[in-house]
């Protein structure tokens, strides 16, 4: 799969009037991510997700889509604030901005489907925390809630984040793997049984 501009386009602009609107995006962290995050893929390989320019803004507005989605259909005492929501949701992948570069090899490209290689020239770190360094280096402010919710997305081996997790964070993991889930579908042949 990919997206022409136009899609790029409308999605990046969905992405920060969103996040404008809730309270979580300003003029310096829009600045900060800048052409880059307009046309960062959201993984390196076609065998993930996302893998393609635009990629990374698509994941997060589906991610936040599934999240709320989830979220409306809770009884009223457990529904999280929808503001604190969108802002995990659309926040906790930034730090894949200038993660991934394009793959020079055609070779690997065409073979392997690796679209893209890892920016060596970054500080090693887990996506979630430098999600969170990128928007904290901004003037992005998290509650506690929001925090854990994004850092403990790729903590899956961490039994804090798998039994401590908050509502926010569950609606998180769940609103991700059922956008991961959604972009790898693959039509599978009828049987006829």
């Amino acid at each position: 799969m990919s997206l022409n501009q136009t899609k790029i386009v409308s999605n990046a602009k969905k992405y920060f009037e969103t996040a404008t609107k809730n309270g979580f995006m300003n003029d310096e962290l829009m600045s900060f991510l800048g052409e880059a995050f307009l046309g960062a893929p959201a993984s390196n390989m076609l065998d993930y997700h996302n893998a393609f320019d635009g990629g990374l803004i698509d994941f997060l507005l589906n991610v936040a889509n599934y999240a709320i989605r989830i979220n409306n259909s809770l009884p009223e005492d457990e529904k999280v604030n929808q503001s604190s929501l969108l802002k995990v949701c659309l926040l906790h992948g930034i730090g894949k901005a200038f993660l991934y570069k394009p793959c020079t090899s055609n070779w690997h490209r065409e073979n392997l489907g690796k679209m893209y290689e890892f920016n060596d020239e970054l500080v090693a770190m887990r996506v979630s925390e430098r999600s969170v360094y990128y928007a904290l280096s901004h003037g992005i402010t998290f509650t506690e809630e929001e925090y854990s919710a994004i850092i403990f997305l790729d903590k899956g081996d961490d039994k804090m984040a798998e039994y401590y997790n908050s509502m926010l964070g569950e609606l998180l993991k769940m609103g991700n793997t059922l956008a991961i889930q959604n972009s790898r579908k693959i039509k599978q042949p009828k049987t006829t049984i």
